[in-house]
């Protein structure tokens, strides 16, 4: 990357002057970046009203909803959940204190332990989903329309499942295996 795009005085742009000299690959990560940061604040600013579940943990039980048996290695939902491993590790302690993950050793390596949904973790996500669906869906609908979010969720699951140097491709996310949750929808039926 050209690092003289990175000006140590910023210069009064005039009418014909591009919005941005930096590269759209970093224009990307900003743009993601920032949509996830307000959908974020969306749910947070509905003042944590969901009865049942707070954002990141809804994110992890919903996680492990969609995993084959409920369950996964904890890299593997540190990943899909988009926590750290210690991140992961402190929510998963709460999460197991509250009845909503058991944590089961792995019969192929005594050091590795799979997060297991219990009834419990999957009866509470099923009572939040619709809180949570009802949020997203009042802020995204009005600015895309199903064509286009269809467009836009296929694009971010190939960057989310694109192989990264000196790693195997993320997995799929996707929901041609029966889902646990389908006595919920949203308006659009994702």
């Amino acid at each position: 990357m050209d690092t003289s795009l990175l000006s140590s005085s910023p210069a009064e742009p005039g009418p014909d002057a591009p919005a941005s000299t930096l590269p759209g690959s970093i224009l990307l990560w900003q743009a993601v970046a920032a949509a996830h940061a307000a959908l974020a604040l969306e749910l947070d600013a509905d003042g944590g009203a969901c009865p049942v579940l707070a954002a990141e943990t809804f994110a992890v039980l919903l996680s492990l909803a969609d995993a084959p048996g409920h369950r996964l290695r904890m890299h593997e939902l540190a990943e899909r959940s988009h926590l750290t491993p210690s991140g992961l590790t402190r929510r998963a302690d709460r999460l197991e204190a509250d009845g909503l993950l058991a944590r089961v050793g792995c019969p192929d390596d005594r050091r590795g332990a799979f997060a297991l949904l219990t009834p419990r973790g999957l009866d509470e996500l099923r009572r939040a989903l619709p809180h949570h669906a009802a949020v997203l869906e009042r802020y995204v609908g009005p600015r895309l329309d199903d064509s286009q979010a269809d467009g836009l969720i296929a694009l971010l699951r190939d960057l989310a499942g694109s192989p990264r140097p000196g790693r195997e491709p993320a997995p799929a996310m996707t929901r041609n295996r029966p889902d646990p949750l389908t006595s919920v929808t949203t308006d659009r039926g994702r």
